[in-house]
């Protein structure tokens, strides 16, 4: 900024006195008050900033992840892996990836531990990384794979912050080890959490669990099916909370071609006991949620080829089936609203055609679905 050697104009006013003290003169005291306000206000918003933060800090505490959720183990967890769980659980805690994705990620790549053999393409440890996933793909050298020399210690916490790896020392003993399950765990937990976004389906094609392994129907839906198994979520007595009580037609468009009740079986070609409404549409059509709730079980189901359960609360459960995995929509524990698209139809299964199986419980009892759900 220029400067002038012109000397200033000053204008001398009677003083005033503040506090019994002779003070500035009128204008400044203009520029002293205006000065003092300002900086109220800004002192002001920022201390409305800190409570801001503190608040945001206290109902945000312990939530890494992008999601937050509840789930119980399942009666069939198996009991090789029951060692394990506080690890799993502590792992998602950190991270906010959900411990049975953990848990069934373990279980598909070495059987919990209990295969602990080098891959063919060279990786290893608890739940098999490459030797440059775990310390970092912008280390010099290895194969196009991701494999190193053995002389490189990938244990090394120091090289692994250096190189951006994904290898972590989860029960602080001062290495990073593949081989040991708390490290393998965080470690699986740290590369999931690193590549999912939020809202995004865990095992959705190019999902987190797909950037584990690329191979979507032979490890991503292999994994889904574990882990549905491993865990349900948890559902409160008094319902999800979004359930509306009121139930819509699941297939729009749709129309019945195998009502509830007693009835000759195409596939079995006996007569049985239909559980619930056979409802055709075009394959690839939308499936609705025919209530709000929460999905309590994705599982594939012999005759029923992929099933669907939601919970709606209140002793209200819907159930459907014949779906193909890729065409899931949702996922276990997750909330659903009426009307949402859950899946598509398929034929797969006991099927001669493209449907949807549709069943009702209620308190655990089967109900015409008819009863609850107009066309």
């Amino acid at each position: 900024m220029a400067t002038s050697s012109r000397p200033a104009t000053v204008t001398i006013k009677k003083p005033y006195i503040i506090q019994g003290r002779k003070e500035k003169t009128g204008r400044e005291a203009k520029v002293l008050f205006l000065s003092i306000l300002a900086g109220g206000g800004i002192f002001f918003l920022f201390v409305c900033a800190l409570l801001g933060l503190l608040f945001l800090n206290l109902f945000t505490e312990g939530q890494t992840g992008s999601e937050v959720e509840q789930w119980e183990v399942a009666e069939g967890f198996p009991q090789v892996a029951q060692k394990y769980l506080p690890i799993y659980q502590a792992a998602a805690k950190k991270y906010g990836v959900p411990w049975h994705i953990l848990a069934a990620i373990h279980k598909v790549e070495t059987n919990f531990g209990q295969d602990l053999s080098v891959s063919s393409v060279g990786a290893k440890g608890h739940t098999q990384f490459m030797d440059k996933t775990w310390v970092g793909w912008s280390y010099p050298g290895g194969t196009a794979l991701g494999d190193l020399p053995d002389s490189v210690d990938i244990t090394n916490p120091s090289l692994i912050a250096k190189y951006g790896g994904y290898g972590v020392d989860g029960n602080g003993d001062g290495k990073a080890d593949p081989y040991d399950p708390v490290d393998a765990i965080y470690a699986t937990a740290n590369y999931l959490a690193a590549n999912h976004s939020q809202g995004e389906d865990w095992f959705g094609r190019k999902g987190p669990i797909w950037r584990y392994n690329h191979d979507y129907e032979n490890y991503v839906l292999k994994v889904k099916r574990y882990a549905d198994s491993f865990a349900h979520p948890v559902l409160t007595a008094g319902g999800t909370g979004i359930s509306t009580g009121q139930f819509v037609w699941p297939v729009p468009g749709g129309r019945i071609t195998s009502p509830f009740g007693m009835r000759f079986h195409p596939v079995k070609k006996v007569y049985t006991y239909h559980e619930g409404l056979d409802i055709a549409n075009r394959a690839g059509s939308p499936i609705l949620a025919s209530d709000g709730g929460v999905v309590a079980e994705s599982r594939e189901a012999s005759g029923y080829g992929w099933m669907l359960v939601i919970d709606h609360g209140n002793g209200f459960r819907t159930l459907y089936a014949h779906m193909y995995p890729e065409d899931v929509k949702v996922r276990v524990g997750q909330k659903v609203s009426k009307g949402q698209v859950i899946a598509l139809v398929g034929s797969n299964g006991w099927s001669t055609g493209p449907h949807l199986h549709f069943e009702v419980r209620k308190n655990g009892q089967l109900i015409d679905p008819s009863l609850v759900v107009k066309q």
